[in-house]
């Protein structure tokens, strides 16, 4: 499956045991929130309409762990207030972490995608291609 904005965009990826996850971008930042539409669309809590502005940031050693722990956080952000992403913005990604906003809104629903457990380090890939960025991740489920 996979899904687009204007630019960016995410694929599903099928795994034995798992879930991933790539994510295209022009930049950093975008890649990082089509990762982050992707997982939205596999927890099925991808609602794009309104919704209350969170600020995120994590740190981490790198931006691969900044990528693994952005993904946790959504996680927990999404299960602690039961609810689902309307929009991403990521502002900045390094070697530090990452930062920006989500978009929350009050879950009405029973979710009609996949619990996920957590983002995980296997098959972990960041990098720069010749047309931007390209993340891939896989999801605990």
């Amino acid at each position: 499956m996979i899904g687009s904005s204007p630019v960016g965009r995410f694929e599903i990826l099928e795994h034995t045991a798992d879930v991933g996850v790539r994510g295209r971008g022009k930049d950093l930042p975008e890649a990082f929130e089509m990762a982050t539409r992707g997982l939205a669309d596999i927890c099925g809590t991808w609602v794009p309409d309104g919704g209350e502005v969170v600020d995120v940031q994590v740190r981490a050693e790198d931006v691969e762990a900044a990528l693994v722990d952005w993904l946790n956080e959504v996680l927990w952000l999404q299960d602690s207030r039961d609810a689902v992403i309307t929009r991403i913005e990521v502002d900045d990604v390094s070697d530090l972490g990452a930062s920006g906003r989500l978009w929350l809104a009050p879950r009405e629903d029973e979710l009609e995608g996949t619990a996920v457990k957590a983002a995980t380090y296997h098959q972990l890939r960041v990098a720069r291609e010749r047309d931007g960025w390209v993340t891939e991740i896989y999801v605990d489920v």
